[in-house]
């Protein structure tokens, strides 16, 4: 049966506009926000309460008392004398008050803790967490600037978002902790901070990047809280859990595996490269492998591929970030196994020495040489202008713009989804909120 997409896919906005004064109380009836149930609850525990210590006291007529003991002994079989049904009920009755007094105060609890907007208006911040509630579920697979660059996007969409991130890091701060012994979080936490829900200087303060302080040079605090909460529950996919409940995320953010792997690649020359931050350095790749050659996936990834409407690859390095995941065997098994629409977002630039001169189809000639076939089914590419003096900065790096060869990749056996899906400041890159909008149209078509 075809999916209804939710009146905020139609409009493509997870913005909720503020309600007129007369269709406020009618937003309160709206189903979801949990609060009706609860307050239904603690008025019925107020009846019942009243009515207990009416029966218990003797306060009502002895007609309706012998009215309400004839009805109960009639359901139950059981004769029970008014008093001790009156202290039934009473004690119901304030049993169902604290109840739903409690549930109400969750309700708003659960809505502040994953809201901003803390300031806002409460009705309006629950209608908004209602509709992301009910968003599309994607999966979105890679790593480093390009996946945490995207979510940013999406997550204006829907709050039901896994990102899957490379485990294959070994530059940087998260090369220092893994020669402690810890897998490398570096893209995770920018994930978990293109995801956040929280006050941007919680979201800055994770992301700060000591310059100084001897030993901590380098090291970005956000990796240090995940290796501090990795000593405290003991294990690594934990840790990553409650950092992302520190920023109060949107979604969930999960390693591809945990198995300890390193990445390898083989140029055309036959020569080998061994670790991420060397071969993204490296001319002429014939083909990466992760040793040990087949790690298994996380079983959450796994059942998130299988659950997801949208499934998203890229953007991010080629070599580097994106197909260590594919190459995790199971990963791939499961997004070749799913119905949903499997959507490659290519570069807009190429990478000096990792993909020189790639256009389009040969980034998606190296997924299916890598990967296999049937792990995409179409192709976003970018076809907006870049000015020329920002070409002529790029050239002198050695990146050039990705030629959106559609022909190409119509032969290919996928479908282009071309457009200016760019912002051009200092540097070229998607703009989020374009990206978000023509995948969640493309899902809402396809839905």
């Amino acid at each position: 049966m075809k999916k209804q997409p939710s009146p905020v896919t139609k409009v493509l906005s997870r913005e909720i506009t503020l309600l007129p004064p007369g269709k406020r109380s009618l937003g309160w009836l709206t189903f979801g926000i949990g609060i009706k149930r609860w307050a239904v609850l603690a008025i019925v525990g107020l009846i019942l309460a009243a009515l207990g210590a009416a029966l218990s006291l003797a306060y009502v007529s002895v007609d309706f008392s012998l009215w309400v003991m004839e009805t109960i002994t009639g359901f139950t079989h059981t004769i029970v004398d008014s008093v001790t049904l009156g202290v039934a009920c009473l004690l119901a009755g304030a049993i169902c008050v604290a109840i739903g007094l409690r549930g109400t105060f969750k309700a708003v609890e659960r809505v502040y803790a994953n809201s901003n907007s803390r300031s806002g208006d409460f009705l309006e911040t629950a209608l908004r967490q209602r509709e992301m509630e009910k968003g599309e579920r994607v999966v979105a697979i890679g790593g480093g600037t390009g996946l945490s660059t995207m979510l940013r996007g999406l997550k204006a969409y829907s709050s039901n978002i896994t990102a899957v991130v490379t485990m294959a890091d070994d530059g940087g701060s998260s090369g220092k902790l893994r020669e402690e012994g810890m897998l490398p979080p570096g893209d995770l936490r920018n994930c978990i901070a293109a995801l956040a829900d929280t006050e941007p200087l919680m979201e800055e303060l994770f992301q700060y990047r000591f310059r100084g302080l001897g030993p901590l040079q380098g090291h970005s605090l956000g990796n240090l809280i995940m290796a501090a909460f990795s000593e405290m529950r003991g294990d690594f996919a934990s840790a990553v859990k409650e950092a992302a409940k520190v920023l109060a995320i949107r979604g969930q953010v999960l390693p591809s595996t945990l198995d300890e792997v390193r990445l390898g690649a083989e140029c055309v020359d036959g020569t080998c490269v061994e670790g991420q931050s060397k071969i993204n350095q490296t001319q002429n790749i014939d083909h990466v492998y992760l040793m040990p050659e087949k790690p298994r996936a996380l079983p959450a990834v796994i059942e998130a591929i299988q659950d997801a409407e949208i499934i998203i690859i890229g953007p991010g390095s080629l070599f580097t970030s994106i197909l260590p995941n594919l190459l995790v065997p199971e990963i791939a098994a499961a997004i070749k196994d799913s119905t949903a629409p499997k959507i490659y977002v290519c570069n807009v630039m190429t990478q000096p020495h990792e993909t020189d001169a790639f256009k389009a189809s040969d980034h998606l000639r190296a997924i299916k040489r890598h990967a296999g076939s049937d792990l995409v089914t179409h192709v976003l590419v970018n076809t907006g202008r870049i000015p020329e003096e920002t070409q002529e900065r790029y050239a002198q790096t050695g990146a050039q713009m990705v030629e959106a060869d559609v022909d190409a990749l119509r032969m290919l056996g996928v479908r282009p989804l071309k457009g200016n899906f760019i912002d051009v400041t200092n540097v070229v890159r998607h703009n989020p909120r374009k990206l978000a909008s023509v995948i969640f149209r493309l899902a809402s078509k396809l839905g």
